[in-house]
């Protein structure tokens, strides 16, 4: 699943529950319980998403992926976002490096056909091409 976090002032619920434990579990190994925490509630409230076949993101690259994009963002604050980014790829005894910046750079469609449950058919009620509905866009919020 591939989904874009964008930072806000409130934030997210779940996010907040996850994040209270980042300090405790800096280190590959580390382990912290998490007690309710709702998955549906760490999704974007959206039904509508994208999907496309593609690779997976650590060497081999094997094309065995299906990626599912949600249309909307999960919302962060900027200290969640900074304790995500104190979090270690390593042990406590070989660190390595902080996990910050740790995204792949967009990568050519390579004919790869990207499928969306979003109709846009009924929602205009006309048959033309979807592009052409300047109204359909894909913005957080």
């Amino acid at each position: 699943m591939c989904w874009e976090d964008e930072v806000s002032d409130t934030g997210n619920d779940e996010v907040r529950i996850l994040s209270s434990g980042f300090g405790k579990v800096v280190f590959r190994g580390q382990e912290w319980p998490i007690r309710h925490l709702s998955l549906a509630g760490l999704l974007p409230s959206t039904h509508h998403y994208m999907t496309y076949d593609g690779s997976t993101t650590h060497p081999g690259c094997w094309e065995t992926t299906t990626w599912l994009i949600m249309n909307k963002p999960i919302y962060i604050t900027k200290q969640e976002l900074y304790g995500l980014r104190q979090l270690m790829q390593g042990d406590e005894r070989l660190p390595k490096a902080k996990m910050a910046n740790n995204f792949r750079p967009v990568k050519a469609l390579h004919h790869r056909t990207v499928r969306t449950n979003i109709d846009f058919t009924n929602a205009h009620r006309t048959k033309a091409c979807p592009s052409m509905h300047r109204e359909m866009y894909y913005a957080g919020g």
